[in-house]
C-alpha cells in the first residue's frame, strides 16, 4: 500500500495554517489567556473573568521554570515596545532575500503559537493530577467501587438476557435467511427463461428495472431480519431501565454511570445494526446496498470500532465529571478521543484508497475509446483523492483542537474549494494541451504550407504543455488561496515584496520569450539564407556558409542566455552593475590564461572566413592529410586515409594544401626504352587517352583534352614522355590510375617496352675454381659405372 506524499500533506498544513494564523494566535497565546484579553483589544479594556481552564493554565505555566521565564521575558517585552520595535530585524529590500526572510518570521511566529496551542490543549499532566487525587482521596475511590460494582452487575444481567433472546431467535432468522435463498435461485431461473426468450426473439426486460424489482423483493427479508435484530437490543434496554427504576433509583452516582454507560452502548448497537440492515456482510441474500462480502464486513467492523471509542469515550469523560474532573482535563480527553477517531478515519482512507480511486475513474474499457477533459479530471482525482482526505482529516482534527471556531466548515470550504479549483485546473491544463496536440497533428493543413515552421514549433510541444501546466498551477493557488480568505491578490497588489515579485515574474517571462522568438526568427533566417544560396546555384558558397553556422549559432546563443540571465538577475534584485565589473575582472584573468584558446579562435574564424577549407575537403594541413569532417570554434577534426580521426587546432595551422577546390590534374609520367619509337609512343598515348574521354563514366570526369609535353628527360634505362589531364576537383587521382591501367594493358599488346631495372650475374668457371679449387669426387660404389671424368678447362 503506497501512503501518500507526506511533504504534500505538510505543504498543504502549513498553507492552511498560515491563512488560519488569528484564530490560531487568538486561541493558543498563554497571555491571553492568562490576561483575558487579546492583542486587538485596546489597552484600557478591563480583564475580563478568569474562568477554571485559565485558571489551570496559569497555574501550569508558573509551575513550569521554563515556561515562568518565557512569561517574564514577555513581561519585559511588552514593557519597553519602543525598544523591541527599534531592536527588530529589518529585512532585505531586495525581492528574493526580503520575501524569504518575510515567510521565515511569519512562519516561525505562526508554528510557535500552532506548537504552544496544541501543548496546551493536549496535556495530559492536568488528567495524570486527577487520577492521583480520586486514588488518593478514600471518598471518591470509594464511590468510584461501589459505582463500577452496580455497573457490573447490570451489565451481567442486561448482556444476559440480550444473548438469550439471541439464541431464542437464531431459528426465525435463519429461516428467514433460507427464504431470500430460495427467492435469489428463483431469480436464476428467471434469468434463465428471460435469456431463452430473448434468443427466440422476444424482448428482455431492462437491466435497470430488473435490478430496481430484486431489491423491492429484498426490502421485506432484510426488514424482517432487522426486527429481529432488534429484539435482543430492547430486551437489553428493558432490564437496563428496570435496574434503574429498581435498587439503583437512590444511588445518585451510580445511576448516572450506569446511564451513560447504557447509553452509550445502546448507540453502538443500534448503530451497527442499522449498519448490518443496509450492508448485511456474509448475507448477500439480504443486502441492500451493493456490495461485496469483504468490503461490508470491512466498513461495518471499522464502524463498530469508531462509534464503540466515541461512545464508550465520551460516556468515560461524562462520568469522570462526576468524580471531580477538571474542566479542562475534560477537553483534553475530548481532545485525544477526537484524534483517535481521527487516526482511525486517516486509516481508513489509507486502506481504502485503491478501491476508491478504481470507482472514480471508472471504467478504463470504456475510457479507452473516449478522451477528454471529465476523463483527465477522473484520472487526477483518482489519484490524489486520498491526499486530500488525509489533509481535511488532519487539518480538521488540528484547527478543532487548537480552537479555532467553525473549524469544520471553514476545512469543509478549504477541501472543496481545493478540489473544486484544482479540478478546473487540470481540466482546462488537459483541454489546452489536446488542442496544442490537435494543431501540430501530421495531418494538420498548415503543415504542408509551412513545413519548416511547422517543424521547429513542433520541436517545443513538451515545452509548451509545461508552461501552460506551470502558470495555470500558479494561477489556481493564487485563487485558492484568496478564496481561502488570505487576500493574496491584495498582498500583491499593495505590499511592495508582492508589486516587485508580480513586476520580476512578467519581467522574466518576457525576457525568456522574448529570448526564444529571437532565436528562432534568427535561426529561421540563417537556414532560409542557405536555401537561398543553393537555389541560386551557389553551391560552394552555401557549403561555406553551412560550415560557419554552427559557430555562428553558438555565438548567436551565448549571447541570448547572457542578455536574459543578466534581465533575470536584475529582476530578482541581484546588483547587476557590481556583477559586470566582477565579470569584467574575471574575463581579463581568464583572457591572460587562455591566450592559446583565443589565438585557436581567431585564426580559425579568419580561415573560414577566407573560405580555405570546408566540411568534405580533402586537405593537408599540419602534416596530416584526410577529409574535413566538422570545423568548430577552435578544432578541425580530419578523418585521414586509414580511418582514424585528427583533431587539429587551428592555431597550429601555418599552411593548408586544398585539393578540392575548382579543379586538378593528373599528371601523367611514363618512361619507354631507348629503342622505341617516340613519335608512335605519343600516338599510342593520345589514342588510349580519347578511348577513354569517349566513355560516358569518364567523360564527366575529364575537363579538357589531354596535355602532352613530349619528351622530357632520359634516365638511366629509360625515356620519360610527361603530361596532364585536367579534371575536376578530387577526380584526379581516380583518372590517374584508370589511365594508368589503360596504358600498361596496351603498351602490352603493342609490345612497347616499359623498362625496369634489373641485374644479371655471370660467373666464369675459372675464376670460380681458381678461387674455391676443384670440385670433389664423390667416392665410387662397387657395382656402379664410374662417373664421366670433369671437363678439362680447354673443352668449356
Amino acid at each position: 500500500m503506497r501512503v501518500a506524499p507526506p511533504r504534500l500533506i505538510l505543504a498543504l498544513l502549513c498553507t492552511i495554517l498560515i491563512a488560519a494564523a488569528p484564530a490560531v494566535q487568538a486561541a493558543g497565546n498563554p497571555l491571553a489567556a492568562f490576561a483575558g484579553k487579546t492583542a486587538t483589544k485596546p489597552a484600557a479594556t478591563p480583564p475580563a473573568t478568569l474562568d477554571a481552564a485559565q485558571i489551570d493554565a496559569a497555574i501550569a505555566t508558573l509551575n513550569n521554570p521554563a515556561e515562568r521565564n518565557a512569561l517574564i521575558a514577555t513581561l519585559e517585552a511588552m514593557k519597553h515596545p519602543a525598544t523591541k520595535s527599534a531592536t527588530a530585524p529589518t529585512t532585505s529590500p531586495t525581492t528574493g532575500i526580503g520575501f524569504i526572510q518575510t515567510t521565515e518570521t511569519r512562519a516561525r511566529l505562526i508554528l510557535g503559537d500552532l506548537g504552544s496551542a496544541l501543548k496546551a490543549s493536549t496535556d495530559v499532566r492536568l488528567v495524570w493530577h486527577w487520577m492521583v487525587f480520586v486514588a488518593t482521596d478514600a471518598w471518591l475511590r470509594q464511590t468510584v467501587l461501589h459505582a463500577v460494582i452496580r455497573l457490573a452487575m447490570v451489565l451481567a444481567t442486561a448482556l444476559a438476557g440480550e444473548y438469550l433472546v439471541i439464541y431464542l431467535l437464531r431459528r426465525p432468522r435463519a429461516a428467514i435467511l433460507r427464504r431470500a435463498a430460495r427467492l435469489r435461485d428463483s431469480r436464476h431461473a428467471e434469468d434463465e427463461a428471460g435469456l431463452a426468450a430473448a434468443e427466440a426473439g422476444e424482448t428482455e426486460q431492462r437491466p435497470r428495472r430488473r435490478s430496481l424489482r430484486r431489491w423491492f423483493r429484498r426490502l421485506p427479508f432484510a426488514i424482517a431480519h432487522f426486527l429481529l435484530a432488534l429484539a435482543p437490543i430492547l430486551i437489553f434496554a428493558l432490564i437496563g431501565f428496570l435496574w434503574l427504576t429498581g435498587s439503583l433509583a437512590s444511588e445518585r452516582v451510580a445511576k448516572l454511570v450506569v446511564i451513560a454507560v447504557l447509553n452509550a452502548y445502546l448507540a453502538c448497537r443500534l448503530t451497527l445494526e442499522v449498519a448490518r440492515f443496509l450492508l448485511a456482510p456474509a448475507r448477500r441474500d439480504i443486502r441492500l446496498i451493493r456490495t461485496t462480502d469483504r468490503r461490508a464486513s470491512w466498513l461495518v467492523n471499522w464502524l463498530r470500532r469508531i462509534i464503540g471509542v466515541i461512545a464508550f469515550g465520551y460516556a468515560a469523560i461524562a462520568t469522570g465529571g462526576l468524580f471531580g474532573l477538571y474542566h479542562a482535563a475534560s477537553q483534553v480527553l475530548i481532545k485525544l478521543v477526537s484524534l483517535i477517531v481521527h487516526i482511525m478515519a486517516a486509516i481508513m482512507v489509507l486502506q481504502a484508497r485503491r478501491p476508491v480511486a478504481a470507482i472514480i475513474r471508472g471504467d478504463r474499457k470504456a475510457d479507452r475509446s473516449r478522451s477528454g477533459v471529465i476523463t483527465a479530471a477522473r484520472a487526477g482525482l483518482a489519484r490524489s483523492w486520498h491526499v486530500l482526505a488525509l489533509f481535511y482529516i488532519i487539518a480538521l482534527w488540528i484547527a478543532w483542537a487548537i480552537g479555532v471556531p467553525h473549524a469544520f466548515f471553514i476545512m469543509l470550504r478549504i477541501v472543496l474549494v481545493f478540489a473544486i479549483i484544482a479540478a478546473l485546473a487540470r481540466s482546462i491544463s488537459a483541454w489546452l494541451a489536446h488542442g496544442l496536440e490537435s494543431a501540430f497533428d501530421d495531418e494538420v493543413a498548415w503543415r504542408t504550407q509551412f513545413p519548416s515552421l511547422f517543424m521547429r514549433l513542433r520541436l517545443y510541444l513538451p515545452v509548451f504543455k509545461l508552461a501552460i501546466s506551470i502558470v495555470l498551477g500558479t494561477l489556481a493557488i493564487l485563487v485558492i488561496l484568496q478564496l481561502w480568505g488570505i487576500g493574496v491578490l491584495a498582498w500583491f497588489t499593495v505590499t511592495r515584496i508582492g508589486q516587485r515579485i508580480v513586476a520580476a515574474a512578467i519581467t522574466i517571462g518576457l525576457a525568456a520569450l522574448i529570448g526564444l522568438i529571437a532565436w528562432e526568427t534568427i535561426n529561421a533566417g540563417l537556414e532560409a539564407q542557405a536555401e537561398r544560396l543553393v537555389q541560386q546555384g551557389r553551391p560552394g558558397r552555401a557549403a561555406r556558409y553551412r560550415t560557419l553556422l554552427p559557430m555562428l549559432r553558438t555565438t548567436l546563443l551565448v549571447i541570448i542566455l547572457v542578455i536574459v540571465a543578466l534581465v533575470v538577475l536584475s529582476a530578482i534584485g541581484v546588483n547587476v552593475t557590481l556583477l559586470l565589473g566582477g565579470l569584467s575582472i574575471f574575463g581579463l584573468a581568464v583572457g591572460f590564461g587562455s591566450q592559446k584558446l583565443v589565438q585557436d579562435i581567431i585564426t580559425g574564424l579568419f580561415l573560414l572566413l577566407e573560405d580555405a577549407m570546408q566540411v568534405g575537403d580533402n586537405v593537408t594541413l599540419g602534416g596530416m592529410s584526410g577529409i574535413v569532417e566538422k570545423l568548430s570554434i577552435r578544432t578541425i577534426r580530419l578523418r585521414g586515409g586509414d580511418g582514424s580521426l585528427n583533431i587539429i587546432p587551428f592555431s597550429s595551422v601555418t599552411t593548408v594544401t586544398n585539393a578540392s577546390r575548382d579543379f586538378g590534374y593528373a599528371p601523367i609520367n611514363i618512361g619507354v626504352g631507348y629503342g622505341e619509337d617516340i613519335d608512335h609512343v605519343q600516338a599510342v598515348i593520345t589514342e588510349v587517352f580519347e578511348t577513354m574521354r569517349a566513355e560516358p563514366t569518364w567523360a564527366a570526369q575529364i575537363s579538357n583534352d589531354l596535355e602532352l609535353w613530349g619528351l622530357d628527360q632520359f634516365g638511366a634505362s629509360s625515356v620519360n614522355i610527361v603530361g596532364r589531364v585536367k579534371t575536376p576537383a578530387g577526380k584526379q587521382y581516380a583518372v590517374r590510375r584508370e589511365f594508368n591501367r589503360r596504358i600498361k594493358m596496351r603498351f602490352d599488346a603493342e609490345g612497347i617496352e616499359l623498362p625496369y631495372n634489373y641485374q644479371k650475374i655471370t660467373i666464369d668457371p675459372a675464376e670460380f675454381r681458381a678461387a674455391f679449387g676443384p670440385p670433389r669426387t664423390p667416392p665410387h660404389t662397387p657395382g656402379t659405372s664410374e662417373p664421366p671424368p670433369a671437363p678439362s678447362p680447354a673443352n668449356s
